[in-house]
């Protein structure tokens, strides 16, 4: 089954169910019809992935996403209670080695869970970081991350094409 037929499919299977739960049941005609039309704009607006999450490796990202946020909570609570405030801000710029769309998406969200680090933006190869202590080994958990990504989504990762640049 094409990708769009089978992404059309799922897509008004959910609006008609989604159907089903608001109406009680009723007007089935009209639902479907309802569904169908939603699900062919929602395809003209939002087309199939390319890169699909694999369900079955799901729960040992959620367990790496829980650990990585209270390690973030632990660094940020630390910095905030120590008296000397220990911060040297920096900017680091990383190659990902995720392609575009949802993997190098789903990349600059979980940046922003590792310890003092915040996605700044993504100019063409490059992804700009900024890190509340240029000292830490950013990268490491940035590669760290991206592996975690790419086992999610089964993809191959080629190997580093850069080391990351401190701005």
């Amino acid at each position: 089954m094409p990708d769009s037929l089978q992404a059309f499919s799922f897509r008004a299977l959910a609006l008609l169910l989604l159907w089903w739960m608001l109406s009680g049941g009723a007007g089935w005609l009209f639902g479907t019809a309802a569904a169908a039309l939603a699900a062919a704009l929602s395809l003209r607006l939002t087309p199939p992935a390319a890169h699909r999450l694999r369900a079955r490796r799901l729960p040992a990202f959620v367990a790496f996403f829980l650990l990585q946020s209270l390690r973030a909570g632990w660094d940020v609570a630390r910095r905030t209670l120590h008296p000397a405030l220990p911060l040297d801000p920096g900017l680091l710029s990383v190659a990902p080695r995720l392609p575009e769309g949802a993997p190098g998406w789903w990349l600059m969200l979980v940046i922003s869970l590792l310890p003092g680090t915040l996605s700044v933006q993504r100019r063409g190869s490059s992804l700009e970081i900024h890190c509340l202590d240029a000292g830490l080994d950013v990268e490491s958990d940035v590669r760290h991350a991206e592996a975690q990504i790419a086992r999610l989504f089964g993809i191959e990762l080629a190997a580093d094409p850069t080391a990351a640049v401190r701005q």
